[in-house]
C-alpha cells in the first residue's frame, strides 16, 4: 500500500496537505513529498520499524532491538528454575561460518553468544540439537546475551543429521541414536594417553554396535537401563569409540519390552497351535521357534509367524519352521538382536 494511500485511510486530504507543508518547512525545504509522508505515517505508529537482519553475530551492537540472526546450535543446557517461579534455557550459539548462507560476512564461525529463552519460550527448543541451523527473529540483546522478545520467533532452518554406527571416523564429532544393548558401568579407561574414569555402555542400530563411554559427570548412566532409546549430540570418535564429553549431550527414553543380546542357541520345540487362519496345523501351528539370548534369564519363543518376521522370510504354508530355522541358524547364532517386542504368557510378539 502506498504512504499516501495509507494516510488518507486516516485523515482527509487537505489535512494530509497541511502536515506535508508543515514538515517540510520544519526541515527548511531539504525535504522531499514522499520522505515527509513517512515521517508523518511514523509519527502517527502506522508504520512499523522494520527488523534489521544481521548477518554475523559479531555485528549485533549492544542494546540492539528488534533484530533477526541466522546460527548454528553449539550447546544445549539443561532448565534452570529460580525460587520465583520463572524457568530459563541456555542455548549457545555461533555463527555459521562455512555452512548456511551463501553471505560472506556470515562470521568464521568462531564467535559464540548465549542465547536464552524464558518460560514458556522454553518449548521452542524442543527437538534442537548440536548443530542445528536456526533462524531467530524479534530478539534483542543485553549484557551480551540475546534474549527473545514478544512474539520472538525460532526456527530451524537444517537439522544435524545423525551418523550410521557403521560409518563412524576417527577424530569426527558426531550425532547418534540407537537403542542400549549392554551396559558395562563405572571404570578406568584410556582416551588421548590418559586414563580416566568413566562409565561405559553400548548403543545398537539393530546391525551394528558401538561402546560409549562418558567421561563427563560420568554418573549421568547410572539412570540408563538395557532396552532404553537414546540419543547421543555432539561426541567425539576416538579409536571406535563414542565419548560423551563437556559438550556432548546425552538423552534417554524407557520404551517398551526389547528383545537384546547375542543369540547363544536357536532350534525350535512343540508348542500349542497358533498358526493363522489357512496355515496347516500339522506343519505350522504347533511349531515355536526357541532362542537362548545371553544375559536373558528365560528362553525366547516365537509362534511361526513372529519367527518368519524375526528372519525376515515369507514362505510356503507346507514348509514347516523347523526347515526354515535349520538354514538360517548359521545366520542367528552369535548374532545381536535389538527388538521391540510384546510378551504374553511367555510368547513373544515381534512389534
Amino acid at each position: 500500500m502506498e504512504i499516501e494511500e495509507l494516510l488518507l485511510k486516516t485523515i482527509p486530504k487537505d489535512e494530509l496537505e497541511r502536515q506535508i507543508e508543515a514538515k517540510v518547512k520544519s526541515f527548511y525545504g531539504l525535504l522531499t513529498r514522499e520522505a515527509a509522508m513517512r515521517l508523518i505515517a511514523k509519527d502517527m505508529g502506522l508504520l512499523k520499524e522494520e527488523e534489521k537482519e544481521y548477518p554475523a553475530l559479531a555485528d549485533i551492537p549492544k542494546g540492539a532491538k528488534r533484530f533477526g540472526f541466522q546460527a548454528q546450535v553449539k550447546k544445549i543446557w539443561p532448565i534452570a528454575t529460580y525460587s520465583s517461579g520463572k524457568r530459563s534455557r541456555v542455548v549457545e550459539i555461533k555463527d555459521l561460518g562455512g555452512e548456511g548462507k551463501a553471505d560472506e560476512r556470515k562470521g568464521d564461525g568462531s564467535t559464540t553468544k548465549p542465547l536464552i529463552l524464558w518460560n514458556d519460550d522454553i518449548a521452542l527448543s524442543k527437538g534442537l540439537r548440536a548443530r542445528d541451523h536456526i533462524s531467530v527473529k524479534g530478539a534483542y540483546e543485553r549484557g551480551g546475551e540475546m534474549h527473545l522478545g514478544y512474539s520472538g520467533k525460532l526456527e530451524i532452518v537444517k537439522k544435524a543429521e545423525f551418523s550410521d554406527l557403521e560409518a563412524l571416523e576417527d577424530g569426527s564429532q558426531v550425532h547418534v541414536a540407537g537403542l542400549i544393548s549392554r551396559i558395562e558401568g563405572h571404570d578406568s579407561f584410556v582416551s588421548n594417553g590418559r586414563t580416566r574414569r568413566g562409565f561405559s555402555f553400548f548403543i545398537t542400530d539393530g546391525k551394528n554396535e558401538r561402546r560409549c563411554i562418558i567421561f563427563e559427570t560420568p554418573e549421568r548412566g547410572e539412570r540408563l537401563k538395557t532396552g532404553d532409546e537414546a540419543i547421543i549430540e555432539n561426541a567425539d570418535v576416538h579409536k571406535g569409540t563414542i565419548e560423551v564429553g563437556p559438550d556432548s549431550r546425552l538423552l534417554s527414553r524407557r520404551k517398551s519390552a526389547m528383545l537384546l543380546g547375542e543369540v547363544e542357541s536357536v532350534g525350535c520345540v512343540e508348542g500349542k497351535g497358533t498358526g493363522g487362519k489357512g496355515e496347516d496345523s500339522k506343519n505350522s501351528g504347533n511349531e515355536m521357534m526357541v532362542m537362548h539370548i545371553v544375559g536373558r534369564e528365560k528362553e525366547a519363543l516365537l509362534d511361526r509367524k513372529n519367527a518368519l518376521k524375526l528372519l525376515g522370510v515369507s514362505i510356503a504354508p507346507d514348509i514347516t519352521l523347523g526347515t526354515v530355522v535349520a538354514l538360517k541358524k548359521g545366520e542367528i547364532l552369535n548374532s545381536r538382536l535389538a527388538l521391540r517386542i510384546e510378551e504374553k504368557e511367555g510368547h513373544i510378539t515381534v512389534v
